[in-house]
């Protein structure tokens, strides 16, 4: 199966199948911080370094704008050009796989629109950023908690689509011949998307009940 899919198909794969996802691990258990902080004094955050200003550009947004821009031609190119799945890839994750990536790509454009695009442009200061996210996260909009119910349906949307970029991405690299590979690779991204919500989701709801601030 593998070998005869077109390199675009692959690249589109592979764009997303690894750095992302690890990316999402990591940036989760930094943030895990949020969930156990008991001072206002925690929110400040270091300064980037040289280092992590490369790594943030190779491993998330040069991999994540290869992967938009193949997933996106693909969606909006002829149906005719669009390659055919495997008996094995049920339509119902397919199609949850997309919905969450639209979902997870306007989480992640308003996440960088709000703390990533200031500080590139020299309006805010990188160590503020913890901060600005807990005011955001912790702000009511007619008494309701918009901005934290928005953050908690992106973090699902992005984990969700991350669970299944990876089964999907083996699946279809032919890395799950038998059955038994095929179970134990949806019970492990599903259980890791589900750690990962939960991870995120204790932090984001700790911030927006305003604990820090009090």
């Amino acid at each position: 199966m593998a070998h005869v899919r077109p390199a675009v198909e692959r690249w589109l794969t592979w764009s997303g199948l690894v750095p992302l996802p690890a990316f999402l691990a990591l940036h989760l258990a930094s943030e895990l911080r949020w969930a156990f902080a008991t001072d206002v004094t925690d929110v400040l955050r270091p300064a980037p370094t040289t280092f992590s200003q490369v790594s943030s550009l190779l491993l998330v947004w040069l991999p994540l704008g290869v992967h938009v821009a193949l997933g996106g031609g693909r969606l909006l190119g002829p149906r005719a050009a669009r390659p055919p799945t495997t008996r094995d890839e049920p339509a119902m994750p397919r199609l949850v796989s997309r919905v969450t990536s639209l979902l997870a790509l306007a989480f992640l454009l308003y996440h960088a629109q709000t703390f990533a695009l200031p500080v590139w442009l020299g309006e805010a200061a990188a160590e503020d950023a913890g901060f600005r996210l807990l005011g955001e996260v912790s702000s009511a909009t007619r008494g309701m908690p918009l901005s934290g119910a928005w953050y908690l349906l992106g973090l699902l949307a992005t984990v969700t689509h991350a669970g299944l970029g990876v089964h999907r991405g083996l699946l279809l690299e032919g890395r799950l011949p038998t059955p038994e590979k095929r179970r134990l690779s949806a019970r492990a991204c599903a259980l890791g998307a589900a750690i990962s919500f939960c991870v995120g989701a204790a932090a984001v709801i700790r911030v927006a009940t305003g604990v820090l601030l009090r």
